[in-house]
Order: structure tokens, then C-alpha cells, then sequence
């Protein structure tokens, strides 16, 4: 895939970070929050205990112009019932059709409603191993997973495949991956949705897109909503949309309290 030559020889630097804020304020709502460095969404799911009923959206930073309007797929959602796993949404909707972070959001929004969940944050950095651990391997990356302060999953990463601990070594974080966590806990198979997704989005620090004049000159596939056929030849890139919090975590989601 063209994108992913453009990063091939990219050394990843400084610590890459993605938090998700999820709460319940009512019995019948789930607010949810997504930031990184390129992102920044916000979704109200509203449902009466068994099916959704409304999803709104807000968009305050994104990269691309018709992320704006990403959330008008995600109204397929409106109806469907709640499921106890996130990865279980996909079989809801497209999620081809999706914007890729929306639809991360909303997953892990209807598995919090499904469970009657109250409040939970994740907290997913990406940095380079030999910052921990001067002996490590060129090129090694350290995955770790927070859920409400604590660690609770941690990966060394290496060409995307899982090298430690023990348990996953040898797993790609691609192929066969789904299947993979399937076999899990709901719990245990959530974490390890969220970190690979940390994982998979941290590559995008190492590619440019300021430059190009729409999506469609990045040659990615057709495998979200601003890369889809009728939206990618007016996917302009937004400028100065980027931002990095490698030393300031507690920047981001610095407003989650107000609903979209």
C-alpha cells in the first residue's frame, strides 16, 4: 500500500498517545470523547436499553474537510440493538463506510451502554522501546494500554508483530487478529481492539499530508468515509490540524463534560 511506503523508513520518535473517555450520565446515554494527535471526536449515543435510538456528533479537529461530515453513515447505527462486544458493531453497520475513528468510539460506546458501564477512560501510548529499555532491539516500539489510571496491557512491537510478553509473541496486530481476540473475555478482547488501534493510528505521525491536493493522492484504499470513492477527490487536507502531546497527556480531552 502506498501510505505505508511512505513510513517505511520513517524512525518513530517522542511518545504517541490516543485517549477515549466514555460515561453514562443517565441510564439511557453514553457520552464518548476520542483524541490524538489528529483527531478529536465526540459522540452522544442515546438508547432505551435494548436499541439505539439517536447518535450526535462533534468533529473539533480533524484532518481531512468531509470528516465533518462522517457522522451522517454513522446514523445507520439508529435502531440497531446494543451488543455486548465492540467488535461485534461491525456486523451492525459497514464500517468501511465509517470514519475509522468515529466508528472505534461508537463501538466501544454501545459495548459501554449494553454493559450499563458508568464512567471509564483509556489512555494508549506508543513510544520507542530503547526509551525503557537501553538494551532493546533497534526498531522495537513499547504499546501500553492505561484503563483508569492503571495499566492494563503492554506490548513490544516489532514490523507489527507482537514480541513480548510470552503469551502474544509471534501475533500480528493485522492478519488474523479478530479471530484472536474473539477467543477473549469482552474485557480482555476491548483492550486489546483498543491498543492495536493505538498501534495501527500512531503511524500516522510518520506521514505527511499537508502537501497533497486530496485523500485520493495518498492511494489508500476504499476502507473509511474521506477514502471512499465519492469523497476522496474532495478530502482536502486541513492545515495546522495536528497536534502532539507527548509531555502534556493532561491536554487532551480537556472539555469531555459537555455533550455533542
Amino acid at each position: 500500500m502506498p501510505w505505508r511506503r511512505q513510513m517505511a523508513d520513517v524512525p518513530f520518535e517522542g511518545i504517541y498517545r490516543r485517549q477515549i473517555d466514555l460515561d453514562a450520565p443517565d441510564a439511557q446515554t453514553v457520552v464518548g470523547w476520542l483524541e490524538d494527535e489528529s483527531h478529536h471526536f465526540g459522540l452522544t449515543l442515546v438508547h432505551d436499553g435494548a436499541h439505539i435510538r439517536e447518535v450526535r456528533m462533534a468533529s473539533p479537529r480533524y484532518p481531512w474537510t468531509t470528516c465533518a461530515d462522517a457522522g451522517q453513515p454513522l446514523q445507520a447505527l439508529v435502531g440497531k440493538p446494543l451488543v455486548a462486544r465492540a467488535s461485534q458493531v461491525g456486523t451492525l453497520v459497514d464500517m468501511r463506510l465509517q470514519c475509522t475513528h468515529l466508528f472505534d468510539l461508537a463501538s466501544l460506546m454501545v459495548a459501554h451502554a449494553h454493559a450499563g458501564r458508568g464512567r471509564r477512560r483509556y489512555h494508549g501510548t506508543i513510544e520507542p522501546l530503547a526509551a525503557v529499555r537501553p538494551d532493546a532491539p533497534d526498531g522495537w516500539l513499547r504499546a501500553t494500554l492505561q484503563r483508569d489510571g492503571g495499566i492494563v496491557l503492554q506490548w513490544d512491537l516489532h514490523d507489527d508483530r507482537i514480541m513480548a510478553p510470552d503469551a502474544h509473541a509471534g501475533r500480528t496486530i493485522y492478519r488474523g487478529f479478530r479471530e484472536w481476540t474473539e477467543s477473549l473475555d469482552p474485557e480482555e478482547a476491548e483492550q486489546a481492539l483498543v491498543l492495536r488501534r493505538v498501534a495501527f493510528v500512531s503511524n500516522g505521525r510518520r506521514i505527511t499530508i499537508e502537501h497533497l491536493g486530496s485523500a485520493a493522492e495518498l492511494g489508500q484504499a476504499a476502507v473509511c468515509h474521506s477514502f471512499q470513492p465519492a469523497q476522496r477527490e474532495h478530502a482536502i487536507p486541513i492545515a495546522n490540524s495536528r497536534r502532539r502531546y507527548d509531555t502534556n497527556p493532561w491536554d487532551m480531552l480537556a472539555q469531555v463534560r459537555r455533550q455533542p
